[in-house]
């Protein structure tokens, strides 16, 4: 009898072993790059949370520079005698870097120019300097107490308190805007003489710092349609702009003087009209003034826009004596707010506005990463005032009869007016 070995291993097993085998790695493998995947998008996010942390302690260093740099400017206004001099020399070797610079040098004035004269002035309590390889900077945050986990510091501070324009926002909610045309020519000389005011509104810009782009169809016109028709959702429209510009004499003036300086114009939108206007002819009746070119309230005047940088501008082309007298223009919206800027002009040389609307250019810091910021300012020189209310704003404004006569009751009233 003969035995013989047979193998119970087929070829197929071991195939399908194999391909088992085979599975499980790519398996493997695949939760492998899952995990590495993961572990990157990980890192990548924690990496991107830092750098947004640092960025935005960076971006609140810059701001407390602006802070500081208001108390600067106010200190320097405050402490200057009328004739533009400082009775401590410490001061007028501070201020000479913060007051008088134009907004167009700042590109080559040195960065350490400021800090480095506060280090030396009387101002020098009050910030938390120290020096770094020749230059200075501030401690912000948890400096004051000498302890700066955060690294955080403002530096390169620079100040232009003389700007070749204004440039604000006015509200259609019934607070108006007044720019002071305090200006200067190049040289830094008091202007004597102003020939042009431009000015220029509906930004052509999307998002905070600008209006949208503006569009002009179906705004030929001079009256002043319904809201609804003017706010319409397929259209962006410009505001409508409502100009007035008066006078004070210098040195004491009365109300009549007020009264007799003061011109006004509405400027609306339009594809056609002018760009310019001479707003001496549009004085309101007073007294029966024999002179009144406009006796029955502000003008409408068609304002072309093209749709350029800002989409509307005008130019008011009277020729004004600032030698003795202080200008001051008030801005309205009708409709909707508007970014605006406002230009001077003595013949073709530019003016600029002096202490107005000062420039602060500051460059903040947090561990590497830094933010640079470029604010313009509204200050106030009296410590005691509050400068953005010295221009009434809750006064009657029509153009028509004014009736207010209501009786209010325990549960019901009456409106006598018709």
């Amino acid at each position: 009898m003969i035995s013989r070995l047979v193998s119970r291993c087929r070829p197929g097993d071991r195939e399908s072993g194999q391909a088992s085998m085979v599975t499980v790695a790519m398996f493997m493998m695949l939760f492998s790059v899952i995990t590495v995947g993961f572990t990157y998008v990980m890192i990548s996010a924690s990496r991107q949370a830092v750098n947004d942390s640092l960025q935005s302690s960076a971006k609140a260093a810059a701001e407390s520079g602006v802070e500081d740099a208001k108390r600067l400017i106010v200190y320097c206004y405050n402490h200057r005698n009328n004739d533009g001099t400082y009775t401590n020399p410490q001061d007028a070797n501070l201020c000479k870097d913060i007051i008088g610079k134009r907004a167009d040098q700042l590109e080559g004035t040195g960065c350490d120019d400021i800090l480095k004269a506060v280090d030396s002035s009387p101002q020098r309590s009050n910030f938390d300097l120290e020096g770094v390889k020749n230059e200075h900077r501030v401690k912000v945050g948890n400096g004051g107490a000498g302890n700066n986990s955060s690294n955080e510091y403002y530096q390169c501070l620079k100040i232009a308190t003389r700007t070749d324009n204004y440039e604000g926002i006015v509200s259609n909610l019934g607070k108006s805007t007044v720019i002071p045309l305090r200006l200067v020519d190049g040289k830094g000389n008091p202007a004597t003489r102003i020939t042009k005011i431009e000015i220029q509104w509906h930004r052509n810009v999307d998002g905070a710092d600008g209006d949208g782009v503006a569009n002009l169809n179906n705004t030929k016109g001079t009256g002043l349609p319904p809201v609804g028709v003017w706010k319409n959702n397929s259209y962006n429209r410009p505001a409508v702009l409502r100009v007035e510009r008066v006078g004070a004499k210098k040195g004491g003036f009365s109300i009549n003087d007020l009264v007799a300086s003061d011109t006004a114009v509405t400027l609306r939108p339009s594809t056609g009209g002018s760009k310019s206007v001479i707003m001496n002819n549009y004085h309101p009746l007073y007294n029966d003034r024999p002179n009144s070119q406009y006796p029955n309230g502000v003008p409408i005047i068609e304002t072309q826009c093209d749709g350029n940088n800002y989409a509307c501008t005008m130019s008011a082309t009277d020729t004004l004596y600032a030698k003795n007298n202080d200008y001051y223009l008030r801005l309205s919206a009708i409709y909707k707010d508007s970014h605006f800027s406002i230009r001077a002009y003595d013949g073709s040389k530019p003016l600029y506005f002096d202490g107005v609307q000062p420039l602060v250019d500051v460059t903040g810091s947090s561990s590497d990463s830094f933010s640079r910021i470029q604010a313009r300012l509204k200050p106030s020189f009296d410590k005691n005032a509050d400068s953005t209310n010295w221009w009434p704003e809750y006064v009657i404004d029509t153009n028509g009869k004014v009736c207010k006569d209501i009786e209010v009751q325990y549960d019901k009233g009456e409106d006598r007016c018709p």
